[in-house]
């Protein structure tokens, strides 16, 4: 971009030279063409050097705006995967998608235009003014102080944008996460009645982002109005000066139009910064949080719980269960096993089958939501895994709706049990991790999950449970009890 801006700077100066030099000479000394051929030249020399420099500009940052969007995605994925599902239960599924898609999408115009363009003003108008000043000093003088008024309004008009662009970004993501919720409980609605009553309230939100959508578009007509008016009359006072100049005989023909092609050159980096900040801020907005979830996951501790547990070690062919009082860590220590919280373990995740306190159903089939999007299906697996989690009341071709909405909490708790024991005997998983198993289960049916997990224990898996439910309290070979520091 500094050697763009270099050569651009030196096509502009040639081509305003050779123009202003062949005017002069043809009207002024009176030349024949023959004896300014070069001046043609030159012209055309600084002409398609400046049209050649603006594409290299547009393809270059444009290429390089799509290279910072993947590393920028890649790491926001990465982040979020490392804060874990516990941080993103937390957090709105609109927002993070809102900031994954159409934030990130917003940043273009900032890699592609606006970073390019304060490079490209940082070193073209000191340069044309430091020329004009050389050529003119007067014109120096006058640029000199007319240029500061440019980014003084910039600032005025940055601070009134950046408010409206936040109270824009935030109507964007309250109509997305209604949306995506309108979306997830349109059953229940449906069966209540209640379509309407969320059609209507939808459309608001829509209006409100638009309206909002408006004034950002509003204020940055505005402020492009206003950047060129300060511009042209800076120009114009320079033009005048050039002009009663010229009458006078202070200055030579040559000289007044050079500066006078100049000065506008002077001043139009300044204009497009200008313009491409209000295009740009809105992905300025949306970086925020983006860059906010990298920095969090950048800085997150891992949570310190009992003594030992860091160290902690499952052994094959036992049924160890984890105790203690609710919200002191157990959750936390089988985050920190698989590195949820950006802990140091040696534990192989590929090795390992897991079953998350808060597990997430997904729109499909009973099937679906055990084996997953897979190509091949182990049906004697899979019958094997439904009968290990006492899922007896659901066949594996049951519809269970978007978030589960057509089954039970005790079914949705044993459909993602049988997730855990298909992935454990289809991969051949050395470590089971379940977070309160058969805390929605009946009686009889987690006496069999119960007896499921000791039968697995038994033929070699190291089985590591959380719970608080005397069935797998007297059924455990180990108890490990998880205390506060």
């Amino acid at each position: 971009m500094v050697a763009l801006a270099l050569l651009g700077s030196a096509a502009t100066v040639t081509f305003s030279w050779s123009l202003a030099y062949l005017i002069s000479q043809i009207f002024i000394e009176h030349a024949t063409l023959d004896s300014v051929t070069f001046c043609f030249i030159w012209l055309a020399i600084g002409g398609f050097t400046k049209a050649l420099v603006i594409w290299l500009q547009g393809f270059s940052a444009t290429k390089a705006a799509a290279a910072v969007k993947v590393e920028l995605r890649q790491k926001l994925f990465t982040s979020i995967e490392s804060l874990g599902p516990n941080w993103l239960a937390k957090h709105s599924i609109a927002q993070v998608h809102l900031l994954a898609n159409t934030g990130i999408d917003a940043l273009e115009p900032y890699f592609a235009k606006f970073l390019p363009q304060l490079v490209y003003t940082a070193i073209v108008t000191p340069t044309f003014l430091i020329i004009i000043w050389l050529t003119d000093l007067t014109s120096g003088l006058t640029l000199l102080f007319t240029l500061p008024l440019i980014p003084i309004f910039m600032i005025l008009i940055g601070w009134a944008t950046k408010s409206v662009q936040q109270r824009q970004l935030d109507s964007l993501t309250r109509l997305s996460q209604h949306f995506l919720e309108v979306l997830r409980g349109l059953t229940t609605l449906k069966v209540f009645g209640r379509v309407g009553a969320q059609v209507q309230t939808l459309e608001r939100v829509s209006k409100e982002h638009r309206v909002r959508t408006m004034k950002v578009l509003r204020v940055s007509f505005l402020s492009g109005f206003a950047l060129e008016l300060i511009a042209s009359l800076a120009v114009a006072l320079i033009a005048v000066s050039i002009g009663l100049r010229l009458l006078s005989g202070e200055l030579s023909l040559m000289d007044g139009l050079f500066v006078l092609l100049l000065a506008p050159e002077a001043f139009l980096p300044l204009r497009q910064v200008g313009a491409q900040f209000h295009a740009s801020s809105e992905g300025v907005e949306a970086a925020s949080g983006t860059l906010d979830i990298i920095e969090e996951s950048s800085v997150a501790a891992k949570s310190s719980v009992a003594t030992e547990i860091d160290n902690l070690r499952f052994r094959p062919g036992e049924l160890s269960v984890l105790i203690g009082p609710s919200g002191v860590g157990k959750s936390s220590v089988f985050r920190n096993l698989l590195g949820f919280d950006n802990s140091e373990t040696g534990l192989n995740r590929e090795e390992v089958a897991w079953m998350p306190q808060t597990s997430k159903l997904f729109a499909g089939t009973v099937e679906f939501n055990i084996v997953g999007p897979s190509a091949v299906v182990n049906e004697s697996i899979l019958l094997s895994a439904c009968k290990l989690a006492a899922l007896d009341d659901l066949k594996t071709n049951h519809d269970v709706g978007a978030g589960g909405a057509s089954v039970s909490g005790g079914q949705a708790q044993r459909i993602c049990l049988a997730r855990a024991f298909y992935r454990a005997i289809d991969q051949r998983c050395s470590l089971l991790l379940l977070d309160e198993p058969i805390s929605a289960v009946d009686f009889e049916r987690a006496e069999v999950i119960v007896r499921s997990l000791q039968e697995l224990a038994a033929g070699g898996l190291s089985v590591a449970v959380i719970s608080h439910q005397k069935l797998l309290l007297d059924a455990a070979n180990r108890l490990i009890e998880v205390k506060n520091d």
